[in-house]
This record gives C-alpha cells, sequence and structure tokens, in this order.
C-alpha cells in the first residue's frame, strides 16, 4: 500500500536513485501510487555458475546469491537495507529486491527470461544517462505543478523500447566509434494522466515547459496529452 506522505515525484526520484546507484539498466518499469517495479537482467558476474534446482533454503541459486552481493556492495552506504526474495515458478529462479520505504521493487531475471528488449552495451551510457535525465524531469515537474495545485496530479507510468524514428538521420551525422554509441531505439515512457482533472493536467503542462531545456520542446499530442525528449528518452501522454 502507499505510504502516508510519501508523494509520486519522490517515488519517481527514488527510481532515478536506485537505477544510478545499481547500475542498472531498466528492461521494464511500471510505476504508480502503490510503487514501482523494475526488472532487470543479472549481471554478467552473476552468470558464471548456472544452476537449475532443486532449491531449498540451504541450497540457494548461485545466480541470485551473487547477485545479493554485487546489490549490498553498491547500497552498502545507503540508510535504507533491501529485502531479498527468490521468485520460483518458472524455468528460472528471479531474485526479487524490495526496499519498502521507498516503494521500489527490482526483479533480476536470467538472460533466458528477460523481456526481448534492447540492451545497451554495459560501458555505454549513453541511453541510461537519458533515462535518469528523463525521471528527473518528470519527478520535478510533479512537485512544481504540486505547489500550485497544493497536491500531486495522480499519474502512472510505463517504459517501452520501440525503434527510433530518427535513428538513420542521427547515424548519418556521425563517424568514427560513436556511432556505436547511439541506440537504434527510444527509451519511451508513457505517462497516463487519466485521473487528471482539467486544471491538474494544465499545470502539469506549464510544469514541463518551466523546466524543459532551451533545445527541449514541450509539443501537444491527441486531445490532451504531449510529448518531449531528453537525448534517446521520450516522456509522453498520448492523450487518447
Amino acid at each position: 500500500m502507499r505510504r502516508t506522505g510519501q508523494s509520486t515525484a519522490a517515488l519517481v526520484q527514488a527510481v532515478s536513485d536506485v537505477i544510478l546507484k545499481l547500475g542498472l539498466h531498466p528492461l521494464m518499469l511500471h510505476l504508480d501510487a502503490t510503487g514501482a517495479r523494475i526488472t532487470a537482467a543479472m549481471g554478467r558476474e552473476a552468470l558464471v555458475t548456472r544452476s537449475r534446482g532443486p532449491y531449498s533454503p540451504d541450497n540457494l541459486p548461485p545466480e541470485a546469491v551473487s547477485t545479493i552481493e554485487q546489490v549490498a556492495l553498491r547500497w552498502m552506504l545507503q540508510p535504507e537495507r533491501p529485502q531479498f526474495t527468490i521468485e520460483g515458478g518458472g524455468r528460472w529462479p528471479a531474485l526479487l529486491m524490495t526496499l519498502p520505504d521507498s516503494r521500489v521493487h527490482v526483479c533480476y531475471v536470467v538472460p533466458e527470461d528477460a523481456p526481448p528488449v534492447y540492451q545497451p552495451d554495459p560501458n555505454n551510457a549513453t541511453l541510461s544517462g537519458d533515462i535518469l535525465s528523463m525521471l528527473r524531469y518528470l519527478a520535478g515537474s510533479l512537485r512544481l505543478a504540486a505547489a500550485t495545485l497544493r497536491r500531486e496530479p495522480p499519474v502512472s507510468l510505463t517504459l517501452d523500447y520501440p525503434d527510433d524514428p530518427r535513428y538513420e538521420e542521427y547515424i548519418a551525422r556521425r563517424t568514427g566509434d560513436d556511432v556505436d554509441l547511439i541506440p537504434p531505439v527510444l527509451a519511451a515512457f508513457e505517462l497516463d494522466r487519466s485521473r487528471c482533472s482539467r486544471k491538474q493536467r494544465a499545470a502539469h503542462d506549464d510544469a514541463l515547459r518551466t523546466l524543459a531545456y532551451d533545445d527541449q520542446p514541450v509539443e501537444p499530442l491527441g486531445r490532451t496529452g504531449f510529448t518531449t525528449r531528453i537525448g534517446w528518452a521520450r516522456l509522453q501522454d498520448s492523450g487518447t
């Protein structure tokens, strides 16, 4: 359940912080008033040894144990203590990390169970940097709208990776090794504002434009929506 006093803006910011501190590439993301769930692939270091079970409290999957150790190392300076649960029922076990105060859940899966979406090279931070920038931009816009409305607009958020229609245009401008840094997809965040009133959408639209970078247009989309882009991340409300 949603914790009293915790805002959606704070949740979006918490997701950004988790992605940054744990070095995650979010394969899937769903965020609403109850919390956020991220799906991510286990790191290469966790997949040196693979297992098929059967598992028990005394015989845990080694890839999950290795992932717990890596998360604990990256998270060791943070005040909130993560909780871990090994999820079974499929071909391969998954590892669920929960931050109960932040309401953020990270489901780590092995490659065989990962969603079939684009994954950048671990050394390529282009897409992940734009994802973080967009999440922080969204968090700021919700806080600014709340300052006007005295409450946040009720929203939910999902993430997908469609092909970037401008990919060929971008790579045509580049030469050399930096072409490989350009992702062929967009990190497409879909913001659902269907529960917002007209006043709430208007206040949020104003906040989005106020916080936009100088070269970042916020354009209308559909009847009540918008679309905007930061690098290779797009945020939009389809406005249907």
